[in-house]
């Protein structure tokens, strides 16, 4: 059981691991790839039913009917080669997929040397065309590179005077076993060369109906991206305003000061206690809690910003009530 259980668990680890002889790449020249590894997958697509539904009765049924119906269709189309109708038809379906070159990447620092008379192809399991191009040289061609190159992996003699001095060389493959055709696009850069090249001139700049793929090669392999520094100024918390609102300012406490002034009535019992005996008022000032009299605080001035000027608060005086003293009322009880 022990066993049994350790085969599951490699199985499903080789399952997850990238192929090294998959289908649908080269390998000679090699190539450099978004995620690292080599990728048999395609990244693009292509209608099957760009030029209509077929006559099946005339081309037969199946992949080997499809074929027959693009090779005898697609010469009347006006295409200057294979890789100017993909590129103008192709689909992507991957953010990482590149226009231009699928799913692989320019990296100077790892070109590759030219092979002596072959290429080597992962293998060709699909029927449809392959063509090889050296920078602007058309390097093969043919119809069904699966029929021509039988081999797994695949190898396909060529001129090797033809890359000569070239920068970059690209094959493209079209598979039309299914629905959608599947779109699989290789660039090798080639040691001698300089800088990311472009596509083949007959080929042009890819484009893509769909799909949201960049234009441009990338001209790195993948790193792990920075997080941007960049705050969106309307998700900022505002930073407080250090200036005082005036208006708003706490206020100042007042200082207490007895006025010197009175009424006239008031003076009278002033004068009229004067003449009275001290201890009188003494006494009957007991009978009550005394109050004392306000003495004067000095409120320290406060500073209020507005704008650039500075403006000083001076402490307010306020004379307080007479009606707080309490000698008037006795000075009072003692006339009636």
């Amino acid at each position: 059981m022990h066993a049994l259980t350790l085969i599951a668990s490699g199985a499903a680890v080789l399952a997850f691991m990238p192929s090294v002889h998959g289908h649908g790449y080269m390998v000679h020249p090699d190539s450099q790839w978004v995620e690292g590894y080599p990728n048999n997958g395609y990244g693009s697509t292509i209608d099957n039913e760009i030029w209509g539904v077929y006559d099946n009765a005339k081309y037969g049924y199946g992949p080997n009917g499809t074929l027959k119906f693009f090779t005898e269709t697609f010469p009347t189309k006006g295409y200057k080669s294979l890789g100017a109708f993909i590129l103008e038809n192709q689909e992507l379906f991957l953010p990482k997929v590149d226009l231009n070159c699928g799913l692989t990447v320019y990296k100077d620092s790892a070109r590759s040397e030219l092979p002596a008379s072959e290429l080597t192809y992962t293998g060709f399991t699909h029927p449809g065309p392959c063509e090889v191009w050296c920078d602007d040289t058309k390097v093969l061609f043919d119809s069904d590179c699966q029929t021509t190159y039988p081999g797994k992996p695949a190898t396909m003699p060529y001129d090797k005077s033809k890359c000569a001095g070239a920068n970059r060389m690209t094959i493209y493959w079209l598979g039309v076993h299914g629905d959608p055709w599947q779109v699989y696009i290789d660039c090798m850069w080639l040691k001698g060369g300089s800088g990311i090249g472009a596509p083949p001139s007959a080929v042009s700049k890819g484009k893509s109906k769909g799909g949201s793929a960049s234009n441009s090669t990338a001209a790195s392999t993948p790193a792990s991206a920075t997080p941007s520094t960049t705050i969106d100024s309307s998700a900022t918390t505002p930073a407080p305003s250090t200036a005082t609102d005036s208006s708003a300012t706490t206020p100042v406490p007042s200082t207490a000061v007895v006025s010197t002034e009175a009424s006239g009535s008031d003076e009278e019992a002033s004068s009229e206690a004067d003449d009275s005996s001290v201890d009188e008022v003494s006494s009957s000032a007991g009978d009550s809690p005394e109050e004392e009299t306000p003495t004067a605080e000095t409120t320290p001035s406060v500073s209020t910003e507005q704008g650039d000027t500075v403006v000083t608060a001076l402490p307010a005086i306020v004379a307080p009530s007479t009606s707080n003293v309490s000698t008037g009322a006795k000075c009072v009880r003692r006339r009636s």
